[in-house]
């Protein structure tokens, strides 16, 4: 049972960007999915220890950044330092980009970015489900989605 949940895989791979105050912060996620059509909402489950968490509580925001196979590195690297210690933003190379609904900070490498108000927030077991409205999409290109297999293992498609 200890990795039941792997048999949902695999699963795409987002850039999670919360601002609080001054600080913005990127995360590598793979657990985020459409919740509700009317309104438009989607869920990020993520564990409290987490840098992201209180940056998004706090903030009230968040945003959703489709990652591109190009992205693979500056993903890695979001999904394996805390923003506690370094700067995302600038050790990956990603541009910052601003929200055009709300203040959010967007990756601009994202072929698609989704400015989320911050809905709710509901505990579920280990992790909680962050629920954000999407108040805004900005489309810059198609491309494929990189997916997560486990662990570092990941697929384009």
């Amino acid at each position: 049972m200890e990795k039941l949940y792997r048999l949902l895989y695999p699963m795409r791979i987002v850039l999670i960007t919360s601002r609080r105050g001054q600080e913005d912060n990127i995360m590598a996620a793979a657990w985020c999915f459409p919740l509700s059509r009317d309104p438009p909402l989607f869920g990020v489950s993520l564990t409290g220890s987490r840098h992201s968490y209180p940056m998004i509580k706090e903030g009230g925001c968040f945003g959703i950044n489709l990652v591109a196979p190009e992205m693979k590195e500056a993903a890695l690297l979001c999904g394996t330092r805390s923003g506690r210690d370094v700067d995302k933003f600038a050790e990956s190379g990603l541009a910052k980009e601003e929200g055009e609904k709300i203040d959010c900070a967007l990756v601009g490498e994202s072929p698609v970015s989704i400015e989320c108000r911050l809905a709710d927030v509901v505990k579920t077991g280990d992790h909680y489900l962050v629920v954000g409205e999407a108040v805004n999409v900005t489309k810059r290109r198609e491309a494929k989605g990189l997916y997560q297999k486990e662990g570092r293992d990941w697929v384009e498609v």
